[in-house]
């Protein structure tokens, strides 16, 4: 006589690990909290050339909470009066295509820099980058702030 194993509990268990997976998959919050930076280099002030940079901010909706990217905002330069415009608006990413090529054209380190709201899911964030790099960013990144610590009395 030759023992046999009996599979049938392990596939049940398989089974409804399966399914307690399936239900609570879309219960997850699947967003990216970037943390403020500790201490880093920052850009350097007296170095423009080749230079971009954008703020991103987040929509909002009536109750505060953020459903999506907001207005792009081109900081502004010497000369230059500051541009915002909406990305989903027709012509948007286009729009933002031809600045970021405009700013790097004929630069030895072409650079964009996007400091973006800190609630906003990064997906959006990643989404405008790529799209800087598509137009011609050598290096496209996102500014982060130092943390700093609390003062006297909290805060």
């Amino acid at each position: 006589m030759k023992a046999e194993i009996n599979v049938t509990p392990l596939v049940d268990i398989v089974l409804v690990l399966l399914i307690i997976f399936i239900v609570i998959t879309p219960a997850v919050d699947s967003s990216v909290r970037l943390p403020a930076a500790r201490h880093g280099a920052g850009p350097d002030p007296g170095d423009r050339s080749g230079r971009l940079t954008l703020v991103l901010t987040a929509h909002r909706d009536p109750a505060g909470r953020v459903d999506g990217p907001g207005l792009v905002t081109v900081e502004a330069r010497a000369g230059e009066a500051p541009a915002a415009f909406a990305l989903d608006a027709p012509g948007g990413r286009d729009r933002l295509a031809g600045l970021v090529r405009q700013a790097v054209a004929g630069t030895r380190a072409p650079r964009v820099f996007l400091k973006a709201d800190l609630d906003l899911p990064f997906k959006h964030v990643d989404a405008v980058l790529q799209l800087c790099r598509e137009a011609g960013a050598g290096e496209a990144s996102v500014v982060t702030r130092e943390e700093r610590a609390a003062g006297p009395g909290g805060g």
